[in-house]
């Protein structure tokens, strides 16, 4: 037990580190509080951990997770002049739409498996911090996209078409 303590304090430094907007917000709540910032994120995480397996608002707590701080991360990668972090950022976004998708048609059927907000969470946390979405998107998403990319332009090119026909006639409906 006292070796993954070790090794969940080693992952939360490393995670401090990796995104120093975080370490700075935590080291003023640690200074505050007069609690280490390991020890004040590792009760964050226990008591956030809690509320996603038990808590009321747990499907909206989880979804606040997975998408406001990647969407920080994500216009901190748009505003730094590295585009390294922008294909990360362009990746989990694109997994995490399709991970929506799925999740929308499967939502009678994931509403019943118990802890499910805790488990989502952690896969998207896992997304995040572990490029878990590369690994996803390069197994699963990419070569279904590869494979139908003719058949989707051909769909992207005829609702385009619609377009233009429907904003014709919307113009000319305006100047009647």
């Amino acid at each position: 037990m006292a070796a993954h303590v070790e090794k969940c304090r080693s992952s939360i430094e490393k995670f401090l580190v990796k995104y120093p907007a975080v370490d700075e917000l935590v080291g003023k709540a640690s200074n505050a509080t007069k609690v280490s910032k390991v020890n004040l994120i590792m009760g964050v995480i226990a008591f956030t951990a809690v509320w996603l397996a038990i808590g009321y608002g747990a499907p909206f707590l989880c979804d606040f997770i997975g998408f406001v701080f990647p969407a920080y991360l994500s216009f901190k990668a748009v505003e730094s002049a590295d585009t390294r972090d922008d294909t990360q950022w362009l990746t989990y976004w694109i997994v995490y739409s399709y991970f929506g998708i799925l999740e929308f048609f499967g939502d009678y059927l994931l509403f019943w498996i118990p802890f499910y907000s805790l488990i989502k969470c952690a896969f998207l946390l896992w997304m995040v911090n572990y490029e878990g979405a590369s690994l996803i998107y390069s197994r699963f998403i990419r070569p279904f996209l590869k494979q139908k990319q003719g058949m989707i332009d051909e769909v992207v090119d005829r609702v385009e078409d619609v377009a233009d026909q429907l904003d014709d006639y919307v113009q000319d409906d305006k100047e009647d």
